[in-house]
């Protein structure tokens, strides 16, 4: 299957979900996210407001928000092709964006990518070598490249595969967080509910 088949099939999936659902298993991602250690420790991080039938990420920014947690979101830069993070203080100060995706006020203070601890990102699919499919633009990996923190998809249980289409330029990433648990690729250190590798061929 193609990229562009897979991105079609992928996302026919994901606009299947009930909101019940959709609500549901966000809440438990949000949570997993919230219990872990990586996400406990980390003082800066680096998440993204969700947007259409994505994971539900707005439990999770407020929580982070309230904890004290010093919270970064991504501004696209079309005419560049990139990201720039920025800091947020609320939700509310939250504006469209490229593609109409909520994002922070260009006024806010950008946020360096060397400064984040954890870095949580969006995908239509991740495979068990944490290699990512994204949405076709590109942006994401170019801004990975320039982060040394672990670096985490959140995604439904259906979005990851055992491979998905990849090229040489693609980075992986180091763990995936659905409604059943955490996969890690490369754990920073082995949180409580991580869901264990599944071996090749099973």
């Amino acid at each position: 299957m193609t990229k562009a088949q897979l991105r079609r099939e992928l996302k026919r999936k994901r606009a299947a979900l009930s909101p019940e659902e959709r609500r549901r298993w966000s809440r438990r991602i949000c949570a997993l996210v919230e219990a872990s250690p990586v996400f406990r420790q980390a003082r800066t991080v680096f998440l993204f407001a969700s947007f259409g039938t994505e994971v539900d990420t707005f439990p999770l920014l407020g929580r982070a928000l309230l904890s004290g947690k010093r919270v970064a979101l991504p501004r696209t830069l079309l005419s560049e092709k990139r990201l720039v993070f920025h800091r947020i203080f609320t939700l509310g100060e939250l504006v469209p964006g490229a593609y109409g995706i909520p994002e922070p006020p260009p006024g806010n203070p950008v946020v360096p990518c060397q400064e984040a601890d954890l870095v949580l990102v969006p995908g239509l699919a991740f495979d068990r070598e944490g290699f990512r499919l994204g949405y076709g633009g590109g942006f994401y990996d170019r801004i990975l490249r320039e982060i040394r923190a672990p670096r985490v998809g959140l995604a439904f249980s259906f979005q990851l595969l055992e491979r998905v289409p990849r090229e040489e330029h693609d980075l992986p990433v180091d763990g995936v967080v659905t409604e059943k648990g955490w996969f890690w690729v490369r754990p920073p250190a082995p949180p409580a509910g991580t869901v264990s590798p599944v071996p090749r061929g099973q």
